[in-house]
């Protein structure tokens, strides 16, 4: 009996479920909307033509987490389309609206027609809390990153001497820019007051950080134009700033979910691993059991060479263009961290920079090397032991 392909273009509040038979003809297509009551209704639907089905979903965030779980709950089959796979196969059918109802169709074509579609499999209840907790913490950091450069920009604007002289990465500053923010309300609060104020937050080297700040308010006398409703603005960014430095501490409790994990070890303890990165990866490879061979997950990351071969021209690699950058950055930062830090990893990148490599391609390469080295760990389920240093012999 032929199997019945239905695609699913995911919404906030109602999807839209679209089903083609073996031949590709629709045979189905609804809106409906995102609660489980709707979602079983179409399930009873879909199951009284009486066929095999296999589903496919285009987003596998939170938007689609009732329908996934209520699936897997029916040991039904699930497919990921990502957008871009969806956006490339929707020019290989005629006309080009863009509509709910058309994405759907699309995606099970989609299915249909290409077996090598990667299925989703259910997340475990720690996965799924690390996938929140790591991507709340990227937002918090995205928001500091972000408030932190305006606020720079409006400091700058009231006086450059004193956005030079101090490290507003350092909660010192930040606490001081709370509560003054102009030359003159910082010459007027005096060392003395600004370093009782640092060490009521527990801030280290209060006495210098007071004397700097105090150094280079001294700097300027004149008033710049637009100073006062800068200066309002910035204390009110650095109140927020501190306050996101409070979340993002509160949330990395990551480290104690993660000690739960049984690969959590063994990651962590390839050198440059530090807790953050081996939940990020744990959460962009579904616990390491998406890919069959390191090749496979090097590739998933960017890590591979892509041919670009035609006609005599061969042995041509370009770096590949579509591949998780998410997981390939969480990749880099620990090839980069190990590469100071690692005695074997430093060897191999100046091994790579005296083939005549850059810094990046040094970089990558060490990476690369890391993901087999890391895919025989988890195979092994052995952790990573540091080579003994070479001892030389007595002359």
């Amino acid at each position: 009996m032929a199997k019945l392909w239905i695609g699913v273009d995911i919404g906030k509040t109602h999807h839209h479920v679209a089903a083609v038979d073996g031949d590709g003809r629709l045979v189905y297509s609804r809106r409906v909307a995102n609660d489980e009551t709707a979602l079983l209704t179409v399930m009873a639907e879909v199951s009284t033509h009486g066929r095999p089905v296999c589903w496919a979903v285009d987003v596998t965030t939170g938007l689609s987490a009732l329908l996934l779980t209520l699936l897997w709950r029916r040991q039904v089959q699930v497919r990921y389309v990502s957008g871009t796979v969806a956006f490339h196969m929707a020019a290989a059918f005629a006309g080009e609206n863009k509509t709910d109802a058309r994405d759907a169709v699309v995606i099970a074509q989609t299915i249909r027609m290409r077996p090598d579609i990667p299925i989703l499999e259910p997340s475990d209840r720690l996965l799924a809390e690390l996938t929140v907790l790591t991507g709340y913490r990227a937002d918090l950091v995205g928001q500091r990153v972000a408030t932190l450069f305006r606020l720079q920009e409006l400091l700058t604007g009231i006086s450059p001497a004193l956005e030079r002289a101090v490290d507003l990465n350092r909660k010192g500053p930040m606490m001081v820019l709370a509560c003054w923010q102009t030359p003159a309300a910082i010459r007027h609060a005096g060392v003395d007051r600004i370093t009782a104020l640092l060490r009521r937050g527990h801030v280290k080297n209060a006495v210098q950080v007071a004397e700097a700040m105090v150094a280079a308010a001294r700097q300027q006398t004149v008033t710049l134009p637009g100073q006062r409703a800068a200066a309002v603005v910035v204390g009110q960014m650095a109140t927020e700033i501190l306050a996101l430095e409070q979340r993002i501490a509160a949330v990395d409790l990551i480290a104690d979910q993660l000690d739960q994990h049984p690969l959590a070890p063994i990651i962590g303890s390839l050198p440059g691993m530090g807790s953050l990165l081996t939940a990020e990866l744990l959460v962009h490879t579904a616990g390491m059991t998406e890919y069959d061979s390191p090749a496979k997950l090097a590739a998933h990351a960017g890590l591979a060479p892509v041919s670009r071969d035609s006609g005599t021209v061969s042995g041509n690699h370009r770096q590949p263009r579509r591949y998780h950058r998410r997981l390939r950055h969480i990749l880099w930062m620990a090839a980069f961290t190990a590469a100071r830090e690692c005695p074997a990893s430093r060897a191999y990148y100046e091994k790579k920079r005296a083939e005549g490599k850059n810094h990046r391609q040094a970089i990558l390469a060490l990476a690369r090397r890391r993901v087999d080295v890391l895919w025989a760990l988890v195979r092994d389920r052995k952790t990573f032991t540091r080579p003994a240093p070479a001892i030389r012999a007595a002359a």
